[in-house]
């Protein structure tokens, strides 16, 4: 019996003696490689004036919630939207200003090894107040909505990330039901659709989402068929956005708190059906703002700002995309304008334009349920949200 005790023990020993020289293996091959999938960038545009820091780089770790400041940027006017190129080589951003010219697009070159963003250069936006930017999928075109002016402009990107003068500016004309909100065209949102070849355009003024087709070669747009898709009058379209599997698109309404769900094919949309993202019987002043889906599209998750300072959730319908109310949250701040839901879809990160910091949730994956965390990151106006990995 000691015989097979004796034994037993020196099989223990060897293996705890192989056990214990593997993780050294698995240090030093880390060493080797410091980037990792738990890492990633986040990108911070706020309100701010240019003689101090308004775009801000994190690294962030998504599967503990921790952030480190690399990095920010001076010499931009409200950059209250930011965006990156394909290749994640590249970031623009508006500077949302009006009066006398007008706003502008700043263009960066991001170096990844450092996390820090090298000004290129900048053009006119080709109107008052632009609030929204993005590339077409190529990165070949960038499209930028004029809020104010109620326009978008369409500019060439050369390889070097740098932007050319417009291309063209689309000027919207008419005015909604409402005097004070919607005296005029208010372009807010211009989406691409993942065939790279539809355009959307949101216009909070008119009550409309406008279809145009881009031609990726050279940057002509036509006119979709049919132009326009109307909404309820005095809702306000603010925000489309497409699911994951890109046979929907969700349009959430400033003004009216709602969502609607359309169907997609290529150069059309079809009305579906509308949710609510205010609570029954609420009479207070409200204007929601944002939408994401979680990663794999089984939740949608959504903002209203002013009294209600709130986050909600929706279950989808894998079947036909309709969505169910999952429940409610304080955003624990004020103007939840933008929100950012982590790649792993572990945490939710959500900036607040009127109020000093970024708030941070944890969100169960099986059924969506946010916890409020003590994390925070120390930015005041953030208004942008954006994350790649760290690594290329």
């Amino acid at each position: 019996m000691k015989k097979y005790i004796l034994l037993f023990i020196s099989i223990l020993v060897i293996y705890s003696q192989l056990t214990e020289s593997q993780p050294i293996s698995n240090n030093f091959s880390k060493k080797q490689t410091p980037h990792s999938t738990r890492e990633c960038y986040l990108f911070i545009g706020s309100y701010a004036l240019a003689d101090s820091n308004s775009i801000f780089v994190y690294r962030f770790n998504q599967e503990t919630g921790s952030s480190k400041l690399v990095s920010a940027v001076k010499g931009i006017d409200n950059p209250s939207f930011v965006t990156l190129s394909p290749n994640d080589r590249y970031l623009y951003a508006v500077s949302e200003t009006h009066g006398g010219v007008g706003g502008h697009v700043y263009a960066y070159r991001f170096d990844r090894s450092t996390g820090t963003l090298h000004y290129l250069d900048r053009q006119l936006s080709g109107g008052d107040d632009p609030c929204n930017l993005t590339t077409d999928r190529t990165g070949r075109w960038l499209f930028v909505a004029n809020y104010t002016s109620g326009s978008f402009s369409e500019f060439p990107l050369e390889k070097d990330g740098r932007i050319d003068k417009a291309l063209r500016t689309v000027q919207h004309h008419g005015h909604g039901i409402n005097p004070l909100r919607q005296e005029g065209p208010h372009v807010h949102c211009v989406l691409i659709a993942p065939n790279n070849r539809d355009v959307f355009v949101s216009d909070l003024g008119l009550d409309e989402l406008f279809t145009y087709e881009l031609n990726q070669q050279n940057g002509n747009l036509t006119p979709g068929i049919p132009p326009y898709v109307s909404v309820v009058p005095g809702r306000g379209p603010r925000l489309p956005h497409f699911s994951p599997d890109g046979r929907f698109v969700y349009l959430i309404q400033e003004m009216g708190g709602t969502i609607t769900q359309f169907a997609y094919s290529p150069g059309k949309l079809k009305t579906l059906s509308t949710v609510s993202t205010i609570p029954p019987g609420y009479q207070k002043k409200y204007t929601a703002a944002d939408i994401h889906f979680s990663p794999g599209g089984h939740f949608l998750y959504a903002s209203n700002r002013d009294d209600l300072n709130d986050l909600l959730w929706y279950r989808v319908n894998a079947a036909n995309g309709t969505l169910t109310l999952g429940g409610r949250d304080s955003s624990m701040g004020k103007t939840p304008r933008y929100f950012r839901i982590t790649p792993n879809g572990k945490y939710v990160l959500v900036g607040h334009q009127n109020s000093d910091n970024i708030v941070i949730f944890s969100r169960n994956p099986h059924h969506g349920k946010l916890t409020l965390t003590p994390l925070r990151i120390p930015v005041a106006h953030a208004v942008c949200l954006k994350m790649i990995p760290d690594h290329g």
